[in-house]
């Protein structure tokens, strides 16, 4: 849209301070705005302390990524203040806690080494002390707006306004950071103000509390650094009904809302938030039919945290074999103890959802940084011959319908199906709005399903090689991890080993016919641009952005998403990527285990690629840029590197 502010912000401060309350308060201020948004909070894997914050963007249509330098930033400490000096773009502004200047740098103990020894360095070569103000120096050297507050004495005040002890009214000191940064990039205080009331909407004093902050904020701002010369215009969403959610949270609405009625997990980061957000809203409600057979109007999803990840699976596969429609959640290092029990489903041919949120690996590698490790250990998880459904969510839209998709899926088939995710993804949140979130669009298919068998068998050879599903109970109380006749018992003859391989196979034949093209790949842009990128999961929105950025710079790309590795869409893939005369592959893995898949599927050896494995998300500039650089030098990878 045309004359569309575009808003990067940066909330930074300990782990425990309330940045994700301040990071939520600024996305609503924006929204009430009218603006679109995302935010997304980076966090570490200790509980308390160490430096965390919330990246924001905003314009007037939906931001697809985050990226730097920031026009704004809020330094709460003096870990924020030395990490994020640098990240703000010269004319920007930077809001800091003045009493943190003095700080040395080695006095901050959850600070990584590494990252104390490059400043200590940096600032012996500038001839500077090794304190946060040192940071500040340069960043004023920059051109960044410098603005200092005395957090401290104004929390003291905010105590005396509101007769409040100084412990209640210390958390509010992200509100007055916050509301001094949105203040001055030209947001109004009544817009804060009503977010803060919206955000602690049940909590009617600390409403009040950080009211007063907001207000303590914009008088100390006015007094000593002058108010906006004008406030940023409306949006063309103002007043308008949305929804703000994080792709946890979506994958949680898309199970209930596709009549989920069974789920386990052991905590594990970013998987978790997925299942406790389902614990807070897991009630069905159910039809008129149903309420009358059932004698009730709602119904709960069971949620059950399990002592660990097979009991997880395992449960998950015995609540489908009993008729449930189940799933389970988990990440890499989880996904990896469940290895036995994901080929026991498909030897049983039972119907379960496995949501993997992935993260930094290997082992535990970086539990709260982002990564897309996990494509290969999906596709080749469990041993012998293991085929199941394989299909990446790209956005918070996709996630959604996907969770509804593959539990149809999984009935429909009688296979595990695994839904690649990721941490980027879950953390992220994103302005949905009124008809992009359409729970009367679900449709739930269960599938050939037969509660009292007559002539049915539970494994009966067909020519889809789909068989009746028929729950354990009654005459029909046979499951097992060993090959089996028909009727379930074991076997080990030769002949019927055979044709029961030859059954699980031409399923997914089935499934590889009857999965539209559509849900397997999808090509964004013009079909006939002679670069093509290809990716997979969240860097779905973030490549989008970096082929507006591109086609600014005359170059002309698009961008083939793929969906289902498997079945592996070997036709589709082919189609677009013969067609192009430079192909890019895009990953956050060091393997390329896109590629390796696409090479080994269809026999295509992509040339060039571009990855990141630091553990923060790509910037849709930093794509772009990658692309400018083969594009001209023809080198074969770029890893880029962006991120605090």
């Amino acid at each position: 849209m045309g004359n569309s502010p575009d808003l990067l912000l940066l909330i930074g401060g300990p782990q425990g301070g309330g940045i994700e309350s301040a990071g939520q308060i600024a996305l609503k201020t924006l929204i009430l705005k009218g603006y679109s948004v995302i935010g997304t909070r980076d966090y570490k894997s200790n509980i308390m302390g160490a430096h965390s914050y919330y990246t924001i963007r905003a314009r007037f249509d939906r931001p697809g990524a985050i990226r730097f330098p920031v026009d704004a930033a809020v330094a709460l400490d003096a870990e924020s203040i030395l990490t994020h000096f640098d990240d703000v773009r010269p004319g920007g502004i930077f809001v800091y806690d003045k009493g943190s200047l003095h700080t040395k740098i080695d006095a901050i103990q959850p600070m990584e080494q590494a990252l104390k020894e490059r400043l200590k360095k940096l600032f012996a070569d500038k001839g500077l002390p090794p304190i946060a103000e040192s940071a500040i120096k340069l960043a004023e050297e920059k051109g960044v707006r410098l603005i200092p507050l005395p957090m401290r004495q104004l929390v003291r005040k905010l105590a005396e306004i509101t007769g409040a002890s100084l412990t209640s009214v210390a958390r509010a000191v992200n509100t007055i950071g916050l509301t001094a940064m949105l203040y001055l990039m030209g947001i109004e205080p009544r817009c804060v103000e009503k977010a803060i009331a919206t955000h602690f909407a049940a909590k009617k004093k600390v409403v009040a509390i950080n009211v007063e902050a907001s207000k303590l904020a914009v008088d100390y701002v006015e007094e000593n650094f002058g108010a906006p010369s004008e406030f940023l215009p409306d949006g063309p969403h103002r007043g308008k009904k949305v929804m703000l959610a994080t792709g946890n949270e979506v994958v949680a609405m898309g199970k209930i809302t596709g009549g989920l009625t069974f789920q386990s997990y052991y905590p594990i980061t970013p998987a978790s938030d997925e299942a406790i957000y389902m614990e807070k809203f897991r009630y069905h409600q159910l039809t008129s039919e149903a309420e009358a057979k059932l004698g009730t109007p709602k119904l709960g999803t069971v949620i059950v945290q399990t002592e660990d990840e097979l009991s997880a699976i395992i449960m998950a596969i015995g609540a489908a074999s009993a008729g449930a429609r189940a799933a389970t959640s988990t990440s890499g290092p989880g996904f990896a103890l469940m290895n036995e029990a994901i080929s026991l489903a498909i030897m049983a041919e039972v119907p379960v959802v496995i949501t993997i949120w992935q993260r930094g690996g290997p082992s535990t590698g970086l539990p709260t940084k982002e990564g897309q490790q996990d494509l290969l250990h999906a596709l080749f998880s469990g041993h012998g011959d293991n085929p199941k459904i394989v299909l990446a969510s790209g956005d918070h839209v996709e996630a959604f319908y996907d969770a509804i998709k593959l539990l149809n899926w999984a009935e429909k088939y009688q296979t595990p199906v695994i839904h690649l995710v990721d941490k980027y993804l879950a953390s992220t949140t994103t302005v949905l709005y009124q008809d992009e979130i359409d729970p009367g669009k679900a449709v739930i298919e269960r599938g050939w399903r037969v509660e009292n068998p007559t002539t049915e068998k539970r494994y009966m050879i067909t020519d889809t090689g789909i068989s009746p599903f028929i729950p354990i109970g009654g005459d029909t109380m046979i499951i097992t991890g060993l090959e089996h006749t028909e009727e379930g018992f074991p076997t080990e003859d030769p002949v019927l080993r055979d044709e029961m391989v030859e059954k699980r196979r031409r399923k997914f034949e089935t499934i590889a016919k009857e999965i539209p093209a559509e849900e397997k790949v999808i090509l964004h842009g013009d079909p006939d641009a002679k670069v093509t990128l290809v990716s997979w999961g969240s860097t779905k929105p973030i490549i989008l952005e970096s082929l507006k950025i591109l086609e600014e710079k005359g170059v002309k790309a698009n961008f083939l998403q793929i969906r289902l590795f498997y079945p592996f869409p070997v036709k589709e893939v082919l189609d677009v990527l013969s067609r192009a005369e430079t192909v890019i592959n895009i990953e956050q893995n060091d393997l390329l285990q896109a590629a390796f898949l696409i090479k080994g599927f269809t026999g295509y050896d992509i040339k060039h690629h571009i990855k990141k494995t630091n553990g923060r998300a790509f910037w849709d500039t930093e794509i772009a840029n990658a692309v400018l650089e083969i594009l001209e030098t023809g080198k074969r990878e770029v890893v880029v590197k962006g991120g605090a």
